[in-house]
């Protein structure tokens, strides 16, 4: 199921440089290809044509070109708002708009200045960005949605995409039950938002509804994943793929023409790459499978992206066929199909709080064991204070001393010039007389 890719010279000289990837994506038109470089701070846009009949699919990389900024610091996710358009979440705390040459007479790496950069300002949570998605609200702004990974947030912002992008609104949307919310999507309908949530192991999904705000539980929930990153709906809504960053594959998930409410199984799995280049981007349990994922507007290509394999397609209507092939058999069930979900749901979401929970308890714990390595670091810092003080003493005890004695030598120096005293006169003037006045006696 996978297509192998034709690239010139050039265009694999900058895939082989691109280094750590997070995100991939396909423009509006379906001609163009954006993935971030996460190290270089840059990302980089590809030219790409796909042809060809169902089941020989041909996918053609013609040009690339290498975009830096001063504004992209780590960039992880991004989208294109238009094709010459496109918002960067940067874990490093920025979210750049970006308008990109299409000039193909452009250089292969290129200088560009963010047309607009979206800051936390007064939001709260704002901390490491690093997913995005775009949804356009009418012919002359979008909604875009940014995943703060290192603030349990999901935050909303409303951009006019003219020449400069103003901002024209920003309000936190989501955050109850997230622990690293690290994918977005928005399905074609726009109805249902989808988050990955990292350290939870699962995938949130939300009725994008007036009502939904940052205190909302989920509608649905996606589970069987080990680090959920990258995440896509089909074009037609029944199918997400979500691609687990602990593992080797990326998940599938159907609907059933139902919806997204309550809980679900993953009905399928696909390995995206093998074991040589699994393993030799495995770090820690959390990396080495694909990061980024996206599908063309087609519905003919799923592309996947992480460092050690930063382009990978897929036949999409193929991996379906294999989804719809290894869909469980549902049997018969004595409760309806939404007691089901409303069951399982209530499971999940207990389970989340059980979890948020102990993460409570284990910060109240290092909150005391902090608190008591404080009073026994002040302590120690009494009881320094005391130990310098009784030196100083010491030391003040030892000068005296010294001063005393010092005063005592020089009293015994005036006393010896001065003579010992007998019977009240000094002996050194009485001794001569008292010799004369005796002899004078005996000779009388």
């Amino acid at each position: 199921m996978e297509i192998g890719y034709t690239a010139t010279d050039s265009v694999r000289d900058v895939i082989e440089s691109l280094g750590r990837t997070e995100d991939v994506r396909f423009s509006p038109s379906n001609r163009r290809l954006a993935i971030t470089a996460f190290h270089l701070n840059a990302i980089a846009i590809f030219d790409i044509d796909i042809t060809g009949s169902p089941g020989a699919k041909e996918v053609a990389l013609t040009r690339a070109v290498k975009f830096s900024s001063p504004s992209l610091d780590y960039p992880h996710g991004l989208d294109f708002i238009d094709e010459e358009t496109v918002v960067v979440a940067c874990r490093g705390g920025d979210v750049p708009i970006l308008k990109l040459p299409v000039d193909e007479r452009a250089d292969p790496s290129c200088d560009v200045l963010p047309a607009q950069v979206l800051r936390a300002g007064k939001l709260p949570f704002w901390k490491a960005p690093g997913s995005v998605s775009v949804v356009k609200s009418d012919r002359h702004s979008c909604e875009t949605l940014v995943c703060n990974a290192g603030g349990n947030t999901v935050t909303r912002h409303r951009v006019d995409f003219g020449a400069e992008c103003p901002l024209e609104r920003s309000d936190v949307l989501l955050e109850k039950w997230l622990d690293i919310p690290d994918g977005v999507a928005v399905s074609a309908d726009g109805q249902w938002i989808a988050i990955s949530n990292h350290n939870a192991h699962n995938v949130m999904l939300y009725r994008n509804s007036p009502s939904l705000n940052q205190h909302s539980d989920p509608d649905g929930i996606l589970r069987s994943i080990y680090y959920p990153h990258g995440l896509r709906f089909s074009p037609n809504g029944r199918c997400m793929f979500v691609a687990d960053a602990g593992s080797p594959y990326v998940f599938v998930y159907d609907n059933d023409g139902q919806g997204w409410d309550g809980v679900h199984d993953a009905v399928a799995s696909f390995r995206v790459m093998d074991d040589s280049v699994y393993l030799r981007g495995r770090a820690n349990p959390k990396e080495g499978g694909p990061k980024g994922i996206d599908i063309d507007r087609g519905m003919n290509v799923l592309v996947t992206t992480c460092e050690c394999q930063p382009l990978a397609f897929f036949d999409l209507p193929a991996l379906l066929e294999s989804a719809a092939a290894g869909r469980p058999h549902d049997g018969r069930h004595r409760i309806s199909r939404q007691e089901q979900y409303a069951f399982a749901m209530r499971f999940e979401l207990d389970a989340l709080e059980r979890a948020n929970g102990s993460r409570a308890r284990a910060a109240q714990a290092e909150a005391r064991a902090r608190h008591a390595e404080a009073a026994v670091a002040q302590a120690r810092s009494r009881a320094a204070s005391a130990e310098t003080g009784a030196a100083r003493a010491e030391a003040r005890a030892a000068k005296a001393m010294a001063r005393a004695a010092k005063a005592k030598a020089k009293a015994a120096r005036a006393k010896a010039r001065a003579g010992f005293v007998i019977n009240g006169r000094p002996w050194r003037i009485t001794s001569p007389l008292s010799r004369l006045y005796s002899a004078l006696k005996r000779s009388n």
